[in-house]
C-alpha cells in the first residue's frame, strides 16, 4: 500500500509565545507527503490527539527517548495526529521533544488515506486518528501495526500495545 498524497500545512519560524500556549512570528509552508518520505525509510506513529494522556505520557516520549536507536535503521520518524500545526508545535514544545518531527493532519486527509480516521464523540474528539506505528519505505507502507479495536463507537478504550516504540524496534532489528 503506497500512502496517500497530501499536503500538509505546517508552520516554521513562529518564536513569539502569546498568552503561554501559542506561539506566533512565522510563516506557512506547504509541505508533501512526496517531501517527507519519498527515497527515504521512515517511523510513522499516529495518536488520537496531542496533549492526550496516553499519547503524551508513553507514545511520544518513548519513541523521542528511543529516536537513536530508530535511527539506525530509519532515515527519520513522524508523529502524525488530527491536530493542527500549532497544537503539534505546542505540544511537542511542551513535551521537549526534539528529535521526533510533528505532522499536523488537521483536516485529517492523510488519515483518512490511510484508513485510520475514525469518530470519538464521547470524547468530544470528533474525527481523529486511530493509534498506529508504520514503518514507510519510500512511500511504500511495509508494516503497519494498528491497535485492536478499530472501531467509530467512541468507546473508552484506548489500547496500546502494538504502536510501541518497542514493538517497531524489534521489527526493524529482524
Amino acid at each position: 500500500m503506497n500512502i496517500p498524497e497530501v499536503k500538509f500545512r505546517t508552520r516554521i519560524g513562529d518564536n513569539q509565545s502569546i498568552g503561554g500556549g501559542c506561539s506566533i512570528g512565522g510563516e506557512w509552508k506547504d509541505v508533501s507527503t512526496n517531501e517527507l518520505f519519498n527515497k527515504k525509510k521512515t517511523v510513522l506513529f499516529s495518536l488520537p490527539g496531542a496533549y492526550t494522556p496516553t499519547c503524551s505520557s508513553q507514545q511520544l516520549p518513548g519513541y523521542e527517548d528511543k529516536y537513536e536507536d530508530l535511527r539506525k535503521y530509519v532515515d527519520e520518524v513522524y508523529c502524525l495526529s488530527v491536530n493542527d500545526s500549532f497544537v503539534m508545535n505546542a505540544w511537542f514544545r511542551d513535551q521537549n521533544i526534539k528529535k521526533v518531527k510533528p505532522i499536523g493532519d488537521g483536516e485529517g486527509q492523510f488519515t483518512k488515506g490511510m484508513g485510520m480516521l475514525v469518530n470519538k464523540p464521547k470524547q468530544g474528539f470528533g474525527m481523529r486518528s486511530w493509534r498506529y506505528s508504520a514503518f514507510i519505505d519510500s512511500g511504500k507502507v511495509v508494516k503497519m501495526f494498528v491497535e485492536d479495536g478499530k472501531n467509530n463507537e467512541s468507546n473508552d478504550e484506548d489500547p496500546f500495545k502494538v504502536s510501541d516504540v518497542n514493538t517497531m524496534l524489534n521489527y526493524l532489528k529482524k
